[in-house]
């Protein structure tokens, strides 16, 4: 990447632009095997600390009380050389690229661009490690350092739906799924890369890959089972019990939905148009689906939450979610 580079991509036209593929890597290959099992050891200097959340939230606003050089020589102290000032600050400039490209397909596509974090929610998510996490796959898509990253998809290491979300410790084999699932969505939603939200293309999946809905089930096993045994000692059997009548509401919700769906089509008489018989089949995949993921939940639910006091939030907000999905 170069100054050069930047300042040529900067003038392209917004329709140009969104047709300029900005990204580095293969982006697929971030999402195989080898590189998440690597991203739970990956060391972030600065993470979580007071003066990294600093730093970030003065670039977010746009540098409003002191040169933009002043606070990129800051940010090379709080994350080390390498990279460099001079080095973040080009990384901040293709920043703005992405962004601008990302905001463009978001008008083409008629999609909001990705939501800024409302910190009123979320106190001790700016800087944390699930955040910098999900900054570090995208940054790594478009050569850029994971602050800025990170800055692209604002929310994304929430486990939730945008702001309406909970920030679980990175331990938690939920908060890894919701890194990496944020950030394939958002590389799929907003850049036309990357293998979206069923980010291991998995079969027990019943929405299609450009829906955040996809991937949820296939990504908490996963996740789930690469913590192992030692992840699970640590879970209590009060936030099990809180989260499995969460999750329980759930898939009431749509199994109830499917009920009505087989009720109205199994009433019509003998002889049903075809696009009848075509929507009872439906019925009964998505039916096949739903008995699919709720046994896949069962053998996930308890590692949702790492104990008893995040239960009930945990449960309020999956409540609420359920009712917005379903209903």
């Amino acid at each position: 990447m170069s100054a050069a580079e930047n300042e040529a991509l900067a003038k392209l036209s917004p329709e140009e632009l969104a047709k300029t593929d900005l990204t580095k890597v293969d982006v697929d290959t971030l999402f195989g095997k080898d590189a998440m099992d690597d991203l739970r050891g990956v060391e972030i200097k600065g993470e979580g600390t007071p003066k990294m959340k600093d730093l970030m939230q003065e670039i977010t606003k746009g540098f409003p009380k002191r040169p933009r050089q002043e606070v990129m020589e800051d940010l090379e102290g709080v994350v080390g050389i390498p990279p460099d000032a001079k080095k973040l600050n080009l990384d901040y400039d293709r920043f703005l690229i992405v962004k601008k490209q990302q905001e463009t397909v978001a008008k083409e596509k008629k999609k909001d661009a990705a939501p800024d974090l409302k910190e009123g929610m979320h106190e001790d998510f700016m800087a944390s490690r699930a955040q910098l996490l999900c900054g570090k796959v995208l940054g790594d898509s478009f050569g850029i350092h994971e602050v800025f990253g990170s800055m692209l998809n604002p929310t994304g290491g929430l486990v939730g739906p945008g702001n309406m979300a909970l920030h679980l410790d990175i331990d938690n084999p939920v908060a890894l799924h919701g890194v990496v699932h944020d950030a394939a969505g958002y590389l799929n939603t907003y850049h036309d890369d990357g293998p979206g939200y069923d980010y291991l293309d998995s079969d027990i999946e019943f929405f299609s890959t450009d829906n955040p809905l996809a991937g949820q089930i296939s990504g908490i096993a996963h996740w789930t089972m690469e913590a192992g045994d030692e992840y699970f000692v640590n879970r209590t059997d009060a936030a099990v019990l809180e989260v499995e009548n969460a999750l329980k509401s759930v898939r009431d919700a749509v199994a109830n939905t499917v009920d009505k769906m087989m009720t109205m089509f199994r009433s019509e008489p003998d002889g049903t148009a075809p696009e009848e018989d075509e929507a009872l089949d439906t019925a009964n995949a998505i039916e096949d689906a739903v008995n699919k993921a709720a046994k896949a939940v069962e053998q996930v639910y308890d590692s949702v939450v790492p104990g008893p006091a995040m239960a009930a939030e945990a449960k309020k907000k999956l409540d609420a979610m359920s009712s917005f999905v379903w209903n």
